[in-house]
């Protein structure tokens, strides 16, 4: 018995969301369970999205072969990775323990300031009284400093031992830059309807490529001029601030996170300085993310800031990190098949 046509949409999506609604715990629960082998591969799927565009361009400039361009490629990405490593990370190591050492004398510092606003208060007449109240917080924030401090060894000699991880890494992001593209198409036009998959595929890549490359450029122009900017200000350790907003930034509304969060830290030490350094990162943050193309991510997906915001939380519920940076083109890709649909009919070859 046929249901009337004004009914199977209205049961369509009333069962659409159970279903989605399941399927998001069944998939968080095996993320969960396999959390370290499902990074891995998103991570690679990402550095073979990043690597794709040099490859393609080695491919039509110079006509190469596609495997001796992912080999030049590859080769060149890890020499580069291989000196940030050396050069940049025991610098910015060192200037975090720098940051540890001097965070308790911040701390004493605030402490004391506090400690003249509470006497201040107190010959109006009145009284706070905070002194339990810091002494614990202050002691609570010392051990965990002091911790932090000690654990950076111990986590460095993590990351080394990770070796394995790291190959798998490497092996997988050559794997996807040969295999990738073909193996996804073929999941999908096994899965879809043959147009329907191809379409999709096409989508799910544009928007994979804008957001990655969108959100790296604006990581490392972020890094840079923040670094400079508090630089000029003559704020402690710019570059290590900088750098953190700047990786920050790669996340949606993250940069403003990292600012406010080492706007703070500088209160610390200065109330003025944590002013001065909040005014100054906000106006070149704004400035970046408004002139730099392109442009602000809700412009490049589509997407209304609000459901961005909502995609990333709903990510990192799900699968942590790899739900933060895979949420936002995946919801953009849901809006552009779903609410909007295609006329166009792709062709294959354009997906391959």
């Amino acid at each position: 018995m046929a249901l009337p046509r004004d009914l199977s949409p209205i049961l369509v999506r009333g069962l659409a969301f159970p279903l989605v609604a399941l399927n998001l715990w069944v998939f968080s629960s095996l993320y969960r369970a396999f959390e370290g082998i499902f990074t891995v591969f998103v991570l690679a799927g990402v550095f073979a999205l990043i690597l794709n565009l040099p490859v393609r361009l080695l491919q039509r400039r110079l006509r190469l072969r596609r495997s001796m361009a992912i080999g030049a490629v590859v080769a060149f990405f890890l020499v580069v990775v291989l000196l940030v490593t050396l050069l940049l990370a025991p610098f910015l190591l060192a200037r975090l323990v720098a940051l540890s050492a001097a965070l308790p004398d911040w701390i004493d510092a605030a402490s004391l300031r506090l400690d003249q606003f509470d006497s201040s208060v107190g010959a109006l007449g009145l009284s706070l009284d905070t002194d339990l109240i810091l002494d614990e917080k202050i002691a609570t924030i010392k051990g965990q400093v002091s911790s932090l401090l000690l654990s950076i060894p111990s986590r460095v000699l993590g990351s080394v031992g990770s070796f394995l991880s790291l190959f798998f890494l490497i092996v997988l992001t050559v794997f996807f830059l040969i295999y990738g593209g073909e193996l996804v198409r073929n999941c999908l036009v096994s899965w879809l309807p043959e147009e329907r998959g191809v379409a999709v595929l096409q989508v799910l890549r544009r928007n994979f490529n804008s957001f990655i490359f969108n959100q790296l450029i604006l990581a490392v122009v972020l890094a840079v001029a923040l670094a400079a900017s508090l630089f000029v200000v003559g704020a402690p350790f710019p570059v290590l601030a900088g750098t953190v907003v700047g990786l920050m930034g790669f996340i949606p509304f993250g940069a403003i996170v990292g600012v406010l969060g080492v706007s703070l830290l500088f209160m610390l030490k200065s109330l003025q300085l944590g002013l001065t350094a909040f005014a100054v990162l906000i106006v070149v943050d704004q400035l970046i993310e408004n002139i730099l193309p392109p442009r602000l991510l809700g412009k490049l997906t589509g997407l209304n800031p609000i459901v961005i915001l909502f995609s990333v939380m709903v990510g990192a519920t799900i699968a942590n990190f790899i739900g933060i940076i895979t949420a936002v083109p995946i919801a953009a890709t849901i809006k552009e098949l779903l609410l909007v649909p295609q006329p166009v009919r792709p062709q294959l070859e354009e997906a391959s």
